[in-house]
């Protein structure tokens, strides 16, 4: 068991593990880049290291909406140890789930990799992201 940080997109909550959390940034000018795929919105230097940023909202398939004060971009690394930010509208804080539900069978469609489990905070249900699959690192971003 370990622990997690849960951000927000719409009013959902998601957790990502915090072992695979590299830091929290404040929103910053991201780079297009030509012919990218829909959900990644470009790259932003990072203290010299380009790091290319996922919009979590677009490959949830989830409608777009402006960045706000609170929006964030959580550096996370991949398997193979590179940078990659997701760009979340909110990070909410730190939990623990004393118990990881399974997701049930056939919720998610094309979008049911994505998830490793469920948590829950208070009465609050929480998706549990299952990294590799939403960085798609056998296939690139």
């Amino acid at each position: 068991m370990s622990n997690y940080i849960v951000v927000g997109l719409n009013d959902e909550k998601f957790a990502l593990p915090i072992t695979a959390i590299q830091e929290i940034i404040k929103d910053m000018p991201v780079t297009e880049i030509p012919a990218a795929r829909a959900h990644v919105r470009g790259v932003i230097n990072l203290r010299g290291t380009i790091v290319p940023v996922v919009g979590l909202r677009s490959k949830f398939r989830m409608p777009e909406s402006g960045a706000s004060a609170a929006s964030r971009i959580v550096i996370v690394q991949t398997p193979e140890g590179e940078p990659v930010g997701l760009y979340v509208d909110r990070v909410e804080q730190v939990a623990f789930f004393a118990e990881i539900l399974p997701t049930p069978d056939g919720i998610g469609g094309s979008n049911s990799g994505y998830l490793s489990g469920i948590g829950k905070i208070n009465d609050q249900l929480v998706s549990i992201l299952h990294l590799p699959a939403i960085l798609n690192t056998g296939g690139g971003l």
